[in-house]
């Protein structure tokens, strides 16, 4: 196999995981599964954020975020729209 095909392919299969929701939850549910029972995710998160460097970087790298979130949605708005209406 070519190493452009292979690339190509990792990629699409890369990207087909990424967008599937159900693949995060699997992720969470067995890293959760792997976690104290009182372990916080939510304090965790809290925590690493409060942190000056890595709020810095969520601060700064914030706006970029809510615009490509904002962009997929509504993307995804009107691939439904779309073919709803075939």
């Amino acid at each position: 196999m070519e190493a452009a095909s292979l690339w190509r392919f990792s990629s699409a299969g890369f990207a087909t995981q990424v967008s599937n929701p159900k693949t995060a939850i699997v992720y969470a549910s067995v890293f959760a599964a792997f976690l104290p029972p009182s372990f916080s995710v939510g304090f965790a998160v809290a925590l690493a954020l409060s942190s000056a460097a890595p709020r810095r970087a969520y601060l700064k790298a914030k706006a970029g975020i809510d615009r490509l979130a904002g962009a997929v949605l509504a993307g995804l708005g009107l691939k439904l729209a779309l073919t709803a209406a075939e």
